[in-house]
């Protein structure tokens, strides 16, 4: 930027490119992430926060480490200086600083806690963390170095950490699920992780399930499930003022003032919101995530993939000059009103969408924006309007609620195995008092009186009470057994029918039944056991309607059948017998008794 070949202005538009746009680079020096903001426990991120807001970039690390003290602003039009504190350099001019070779959860946390607070509903505290509360941190998930086993990031001071893979991250996702796997401990015994067998646990299950599924059954944090960026939010301690086109709603759909809260609130004093997470299918497995809404006013350019989103400061300056004259300021606002009596205004009628359109047209028309080529847009989710009744959809992968927010997985928080879903038995998912497939998730924000409009978790995965299909080695075992069944029965009722026929042909061709030589088929012992025997599959037979049920996932009557004269639970009489090489041969042997 100092280099007046580059064509880069200091403070210009610079292309509107938004690495350079209003950027001041050759002054305020650049934003580094510096080794002690993770290695040196006593590192003090406020300073460093108070150099950034001054646009002293290139000293917010020095401040930060506690090296020297920083006067003036570049934010101000002054020039920083520097004084250092001798007392932290020896002799010889060397540094002498506190630094650890991992870091401590606090430095993680400094930058972390935060969003995931807001975008996860993370809490990051023994509390709700079966991991935390056992001690351990983040960088034992989180590997880098030497210490990871996964070859893309190992190898000595090599700063590539163990991630995951979100649904909404698009950083570096050729490192996606280099992080330690739930698996990679729990099979194994690492660190002295207990040794999960989920013995009763059918296998079918466990390919469908992560882990995170069944042990992240609650969030205990309050998390945004709806940012909408189209009215204005007249909440109070809201800064910079331009947030007030912001609004946030909670789980449950209630307001919630985030940023206002931010300003009395800090990451320790997260707000607490028991909520059941939303479970989204993500490449073939069932997680729990949040499934961020979003509504906002856009442009659609001719020709180009996506839409913009309104500058904020051109949708702010609209609301505020209409909010000053009401009358004579873009008067169709008046037609967006507070229809579900929430105390903040949301659009909803057909008669508010056409209002956020035409108003942000004119504004844009009246501040000299060029529109040719371009159409001012509402986009509700996944619907975007150019009217009331003219819209298109826009393509969305099933676990989004739109291509224009974020999905996050829940990987945090982990709850003990006693607490998991499971942990008390088939009911905790297979009943309709449970929220896994009859609970709701929010399928609209905003529907006829501004309601919310809700959907049930299972139509969400799918699970609509039709027949399942199988595939793999489970199909093909599935295949198998109803072409035995088709062979089978008829084979069966055949011989009956013979066999009635031959019976009957024989009786009618020996009258005298006391001439003929009696033999006794059953002896008392061979009863007892066929009794025994019609006792056991019958019972087998009837329980088994009730199990049957279960195969019918988010299907009311399957519910109410699989939940009667005391549920699965009871209907489950049987026992698994291991042979010696279970472990191995991976048969299950199952006898039936009462």
């Amino acid at each position: 930027m100092s280099n007046p070949s580059s064509g880069l202005s200091l403070g210009g538009d610079n292309g509107y490119d938004g690495d350079y746009y209003k950027a001041r680079w050759s002054e305020t020096g650049v934003i580094e992430a510096d080794c002690l903001l993770c290695h040196q426990p006593e590192y003090n991120y406020k300073k460093r926060c108070a150099e950034l807001e001054n646009l002293n970039f290139r000293w917010a690390a020095t401040s930060g480490a506690g090296f020297a003290m920083v006067t003036g602003a570049v934010g101000r039009g002054e020039k920083p200086e520097v004084y250092y504190d001798k007392s932290k350099f020896d002799t010889d001019g060397n540094i002498i600083v506190h630094i650890v070779p991992e870091a401590r959860n606090e430095n993680c946390l400094n930058c972390h806690s935060k969003p995931g607070w807001k975008k996860r509903g993370s809490d990051f505290t023994s509390r709700n963390d079966v991991h935390l509360a056992a001690g351990f941190r983040c960088v034992d998930c989180h590997e880098a170095g030497s210490r990871t086993k996964d070859e893309r990031i190992r190898g000595k001071e090599v700063h590539q950490f163990g991630k995951g893979d979100d649904p909404s991250g698009s950083v570096r996702n050729d490192l996606d699920d280099t992080v330690r796997r739930c698996d990679d401990c729990h099979t194994s015994g690492y660190r002295n992780a207990p040794i999960t067998r989920h013995e009763w646990f059918p296998p079918l299950h466990l390919e469908k399930f992560s882990c995170q599924a069944c042990h992240i059954p609650a969030r205990s944090v309050k998390s945004a499930l709806v940012q909408a960026s189209d009215v204005y939010n007249a909440a109070p301690r809201i800064t910079p003022p331009g947030k007030h086109i912001w609004t946030f709603y909670d789980q449950q759909m209630n307001f919630w003032n985030h940023y206002g809260e931010l300003n009395l609130f800090t990451a320790k004093d997260k707000p607490t919101d028991i909520t059941r997470p939303t479970l989204i299918k993500y490449k073939g497995k069932i997680y729990p995530a949040n499934r961020v809404h979003s509504t906002f006013v856009g442009l659609e350019k001719k020709g180009k993939k996506g839409l913009h989103q309104l500058f904020m400061k051109d949708f702010y300056k609209m609301w505020m000059e209409h909010r000053s004259a009401p009358e004579s300021n873009y008067p169709e606002l008046k037609e967006i009103n507070d229809d579900n009596g929430d105390g903040v205004l949301e659009i909803n009628r057909p008669e508010e969408i056409d209002a956020i359109i035409s108003a942000s047209k004119k504004h844009l028309e009246k501040t000299g924006y060029p529109l040719e080529g371009r159409k001012v847009v509402y986009v509700a989710d996944s619907r975007v309007y150019y009217s009331s009744n003219e819209f298109r959809e826009l393509p969305k992968h099933d676990y989004e609620a739109t291509l224009y927010a974020s999905v996050y997985k829940f990987s945090h928080d982990i709850y003990p195995a006693r607490a998991a879903l499971g942990a008390k038995g088939c009911r905790d998912c297979h009943s309709k008092e449970s929220p896994f497939f009859f609970g709701t998730v929010l399928e609209k924000p905003f529907g006829e009186g501004g309601s919310p409009v809700w959907k049930t978790q299972s139509e969400l995965l799918g699970y609509n009470g039709s027949w399942p299909s199988y595939t793999g080695f489970a199909g093909l075992v599935a295949a198998f057994f109803k072409c035995l069944t088709i062979i089978v029965l008829p084979l069966l009722f055949g011989h009956i029918i013979l066999d009635v026929f031959s019976r009957l042909r024989e009786g009618k061709a020996t009258k005298d039944f006391d001439a003929l030589e009696k033999v006794e088929r059953f002896n008392d012992h061979f009863r007892a056991q066929h009794i025994l025997l019609m006792l056991s599959v019958a019972i087998l037979s009837i329980s088994d309607l009730f199990i049957f049920s279960t195969r019918f996932a988010g299907a009311q009557w399957a519910a109410s059948l699989s939940g009667a004269l005391g549920g699965l639970n009871f209907w489950r009489v049987s026992q698994v017998l291991r042979c010696p090489s279970h472990n191995n041969c991976g048969i299950s042997h199952y006898i039936f008794y009462c």
